[in-house]
């Protein structure tokens, strides 16, 4: 990207670019990503998301400087694979204990995207969208990988409680996944990596949390 981008400009670039990784995530909200396939997951997460940034890339619009920019770099599409597989390692080991104790899981998705799923004993309590501090150590984990190694992005899913009118329901995936992402931001991840979306027709009612490491793709 050249030169430097100040005020409502940059403000405008940012606010496309997050909207964008909305969009995606909200496929995944609204359809259900827990009523997926994992490869139905990974092309929400993959195909979707390369194709956005691809698209901004290859008509030379400065957006795409600030995501990469915040990500510290974008991967060719030769070593995505073996690049997510590394961070995938890089989580399952620094969550073994987690893993060992039944908090959360980890596995990869078609495209390359590495998801973190919390489950019902480091899940949100019924009706709160109050963090977990059993959660905690898994946010701190994902916050350091994606900071350290860069060019990824993340996607927050909140899940609901059984309870609840529809709206209710909605309102409550929404706040979770929200909360998450407030956490990861408080742990210095930038916001324009991390997208939030609640999942009301999860088939999860048991208020847990489903994290996307997804790679960033150039094109």
């Amino acid at each position: 990207m050249k030169g430097r981008i100040k005020g409502s400009g940059y403000i405008k670039m940012v606010a496309v670019v997050v909207l964008i990784a909305f969009t995606i995530a909200g496929c995944a909200g609204n359809g259900g990503l827990s009523n997926t396939t994992d490869t139905t997951k990974g092309a929400l997460f993959g195909s979707a998301g390369a194709a956005a940034l691809g698209a901004i890339i290859y008509h030379g619009n400065p957006l795409a400087g600030a995501l990469i920019g915040a990500a510290s770099g974008a991967l060719a599409g030769g070593v995505v694979g073996h690049f997510m597989d590394e961070r995938k390692k890089n989580l399952e080991q620094a969550l073994a204990p987690q893993i060992n104790a039944g908090l959360v899981s980890v596995q990869i998705l078609a495209d390359h995207a590495v998801l973190v799923t919390s489950t019902k004993e480091s899940a949100f309590a019924p009706g709160s969208s109050v963090v977990s501090q059993g959660v905690i150590p898994t946010l701190q984990t994902i916050a350091k990988v994606v900071k350290t190694y860069g060019k990824t992005t993340i996607a927050v899913i909140g899940h609901p409680d059984a309870t609840g009118t529809i709206a209710e329901r909605t309102a409550l995936a929404n706040q979770r996944a929200e909360a998450i992402r407030n956490m990861l931001l408080g742990m210095n991840v930038p916001p324009i990596l991390v997208t939030a979306s609640g999942n009301s027709n999860s088939h999860y009612l048991d208020g847990r949390v489903e994290i996307i490491v997804h790679p960033l793709v150039s094109g």
